[in-house]
């Protein structure tokens, strides 16, 4: 299937799925998304030469890499793939090759994302123009956003915020090394081994919380209680008056477990009454919307031609 050079491919590799799709230059949605296994890298020059059989010819291409963009290319953080965005553009034809951080993605998916599609568990009046973008997944990723301005980060590689998830959360914080070692699909499943003595995948724990195991239940409130006091943190540290939205499958998962006012009080309620005020202020929300990765490609691409 032959389409107009006015597509452009988008494709998203974060840290366990393959995602592709296809878009118009100019438009706000996607076609004939795919995802993959990340186990099909081992192909990468394959897969993307199928897709160009499939729906090309492309005259632009967006990647977005869960890993730190260094210059034009990216290694990524938990798996041995690099990937360059001149050798890619060069080697499969293109006009131009756009390489984005996964969650820089996820940030410029903002301008796109529908009010329907963010379920809130705040509803704050806002105070400026800044948003803060987090979620746990395969590791904990996230990006602020400012006048529209996306800066990724690697907070989930930091250890400076430890204090704040052990604290109450009676949780041995020998097990952990950074951040993402207790906020993400891996965290839930650590949690729940230093409850029960029991190896289980986050599948398996979030199954059993679904049926309302008690200890897995427990384990998943005291990862949405750690999750609640980081962004606290994250908060006052780049001051989200526009607001922090968290995305990913597994916080998608996870909002039928959240009690609004527990979390809420774990956000808030540990601060002095200045700083409790401004928290208070700042709107909280899930964005329900799938394959955020690869809108935010789009939103990327769309802003590199606007006149």
């Amino acid at each position: 299937m032959s389409v107009s050079p006015e597509n452009s491919l988008l494709v998203d590799i974060g840290g366990t799925n393959f995602r592709s799709a296809i878009a118009s230059l100019g438009s706000s949605e996607i076609q004939f998304a795919k995802k993959k296994s990340l186990d099909c890298l081992k192909n990468f020059d394959e897969i993307i030469s199928d897709i160009i059989k499939q729906y090309g010819p492309f005259e632009h291409a967006v990647f977005s890499v869960a890993g730190p963009k260094i210059n034009n290319s990216i290694s990524m953080t938990n798996r041995e793939f690099h990937i360059d965005a001149d050798e890619v553009k060069d080697k499969f034809n293109l006009k131009s090759c756009h390489l984005l951080n996964d969650w820089e993605a996820i940030g410029f998916s903002l301008q796109t994302t529908k009010p329907e599609e963010i379920q809130y568990i705040q509803h704050g009046d806002g105070f400026n123009n800044t948003s803060l973008m987090l979620g746990p997944g395969t590791g904990l990723g996230a990006a602020f956003i400012s006048d529209n301005v996306v800066f990724p980060t690697e907070v989930g590689n930091t250890t400076f915020l430890f204090s704040k998830v052990f604290e109450g959360l009676k949780l041995n914080g020998n097990t952990f090394d950074v951040l993402e070692d207790v906020l993400s699909g891996a965290g839930i499943a650590f949690i729940h081994e230093s409850i029960t003595n029991k190896k289980m995948t986050p599948e398996e724990v979030v199954s059993l919380a679904t049926n309302k195991d008690p200890e897995a239940l427990k384990a998943i409130n005291i990862f949405i209680d750690a999750l609640a006091r980081i962004l606290s943190d994250l908060a006052l540290t780049y001051m989200p008056g526009n607001g922090i939205f968290m995305a990913g499958g597994l916080i998608r998962t996870l909002y039928s477990f959240i009690d609004q006012e527990r979390f809420m009080s774990e956000f808030k309620d540990l601060r002095k009454p200045t700083h409790a005020h401004l928290l208070s202020r700042i709107p909280v929300g899930i964005i329900m919307r799938e394959m955020t990765c690869l809108y935010g490609n789009l939103a990327f691409l769309n802003s590199q031609f606007k006149s």
